[in-house]
């Protein structure tokens, strides 16, 4: 009779650990949709407005802007990797810091200095790990990131490069080219006559 009690008793568990993993399961699936949402929307944008400003570098002739302007010489530039603040996330990190850890090495030698800023703990720790403290480390951007957050670090390197302080202005991430398809890759954004123009769809 105990042990009769005692299997009711384990299925009763297992039925209401089900529910709880479904549950969850529900939510997570909410929450990845929106977040597909975010990152399609975002991408199309991106493309778009990479694909003007490359239009525009190629084409303006005679147009002066700071921005498009490409400062001669071996000067500063600044790396942006782009990490997770947590792990578990396959080769996420792993590909961006790869690809950003060999930029790194091409600026170190074409350069005068390189500034190192990283958003991410992963990717802040892995340059400490390797002896290169980021200049600059950034881990309060999280998965909905706002758009004050963003902005202060663009118009510090607007105003840099509009200086001449700095030469140019990289960017290590992880482009998101759908649900199933995500490349790490570094692209430079400023001088703005330097960013890729990318097909649209």
């Amino acid at each position: 009779m105990a042990k009769a009690r005692a299997i009711v008793k384990r299925r009763k568990a297992v039925q209401n650990i089900r529910k709880i993993t479904h549950t969850m399961e529900l939510i997570a699936t909410a929450r990845f949709k929106k977040a597909m949402d975010r990152a399609s929307q975002a991408a199309a944008y991106t493309r778009k407005i990479s694909g003007l400003v490359a239009d525009l570098g190629a084409s303006a002739v005679g147009v002066r802007h700071p921005l498009l302007s490409v400062h001669e010489g071996k000067q500063d530039a600044v790396l942006l990797v782009i990490c997770s603040n947590r792990g578990l996330c396959g080769g996420y990190n792993g590909n961006v810091l790869r690809n950003a850890t060999r930029r790194h090495e091409e600026l170190l030698t074409e350069a005068n200095r390189t500034r190192l800023e990283v958003a991410g703990k992963r990717g802040i720790n892995y340059f400490r790990f390797r002896g290169l403290p980021p200049q600059e480390a950034y881990t309060q951007f999280e998965d909905k990131v706002r758009f004050e957050e963003v902005e202060v670090l663009a118009d510090r390197y607007i105003q840099w490069y509009t200086a001449a302080k700095i030469a140019r202005l990289d960017v290590a991430y992880t482009k998101f080219l759908s649900a199933s398809r995500q490349i790490a890759t570094v692209e430079t954004l400023l001088p703005l006559s330097a960013t890729p123009s990318e097909p649209t769809a």
